[in-house]
């Protein structure tokens, strides 16, 4: 995508030739290699009463460029959005509340994109009022993003069967890894997207080998039927993921780079996890009893998404047992 640039005078000389030619804006647009919107908005802002004037529109564009911004011009606009923004807003927020609340707040309204590139603009850079943005990222615009895919064999998420990607089976699965202690220590998270059933183990090494031993020693214990296939993210850790196809005869698909979302059950698993095992969490330190009863607590956790049910229950129903849990009388019963 090319990136947007001002319009030249040459440019403007050409749209004023072409408009007398009674083009629309469409057209001048195609022959200018211009979005129609681009045009449009030029001829509505630059015009005279009676045409448009290339030198005139020169002329405007140029005394817009000098003339302060509005947050700089209405110093109770300016304050506003800055303690708002120390509170937590949005631009988008501070943008809505404005539009809809203006007249109660006794302030004009301002467009979320006006605040962006204010709060980018070399006097507040200096003072890094870009640091009250969620992200506090220094400058504007999206970081491109470079991956080498070392995963041999990988297959793409888009070949899964219909039925694993709308749910219809037991048995596939979506794996990931969780990181602590300043992505020092790992966790492996293993998630039944029919059941939502959820298993997990503590990483000595974030390495392949240790990953793919504990994926073998865990989905060995199950039935052919609860093995069927498992997704993964692209990172390295699910570099052997061969070895599962060939000794346990399991599909293994992959996600397409920095797209979580296609595993969404297990990031949201993740989020759910997050709650009891924050990033400062030393798992290293922490009891298995403790490890275990957090896991299972959440393999209790009755879903929506199961009528209710637990993945645990839901589980048992694939296994061929009928399981409820009363949390009323705080005991398993066994039907």
């Amino acid at each position: 995508m090319r990136k947007y640039t001002h319009l030249s005078q040459e440019e403007r000389i050409l749209i004023g030739h072409y408009q007398e030619k009674g083009m629309s804006g469409s057209q001048i647009g195609r022959l200018l290699g211009r979005h129609k919107t681009t045009v449009s908005r030029e001829l509505k802002r630059n015009s005279n009463q009676v045409s448009y004037n290339p030198q005139t529109a020169l002329n405007r564009y140029l005394v817009r460029r000098k003339r302060p911004c509005l947050l700089d011009r209405d110093q109770d606009l300016r304050r506003y959005v800055v303690e708002r923004l120390q509170e937590g807003f949005s631009p988008e927020l501070i943008a809505l509340r404005l539009k809809k609340m203006g007249d109660i707040e006794k302030l004009r309204p301002i467009n979320h994109e006006s605040i962006y590139q204010w709060l980018y603009r070399p006097a507040q850079k200096r003072e890094k009022l870009y640091r009250l943005l969620a992200q506090s990222h220094a400058t504007r615009g999206r970081r491109k993003r470079v991956h080498r895919s070392t995963i041999p064999n990988r297959t793409s998420v888009h070949e899964r069967p219909l039925i694993a990607t709308q749910r219809q089976e037991v048995g596939h699965w979506e794996a990931d890894l969780m990181a602590f202690q300043g992505n020092r220590q790992h966790m492996l998270v293993i998630h039944e997207r029919h059941t939502r059933y959820t298993a997990s183990f503590r990483l000595k090494s974030k390495r392949a080998e240790e990953t793919l031993s504990l994926l073998l020693a865990f989905f060995k214990r199950l039935p052919n039927h609860l093995r069927r296939s498992v997704t993964f993210d692209n990172g390295s850790e699910f570099t052997l993921h061969s070895t599962l196809q060939k000794e346990l005869r399991m599909k293994t698909y992959f996600c397409d780079v920095y797209a979580s979302w296609q595993k969404g059950g297990i990031e949201n698993m993740n989020g759910r996890l997050r709650r009891d095992l924050p990033r400062k969490t030393d798992l290293l330190a922490m009891q298995d009893e403790d490890f275990e009863q957090i896991l299972l607590t959440h393999n209790l956790m009755p879903r929506k998404v199961l009528q209710a049910k637990s993945p645990i229950e839901a589980l048992a129903n694939h296994l061929g047992k009928c399981i409820f849990f009363s949390f009323n009388h705080g005991v398993a019963l066994h039907r």
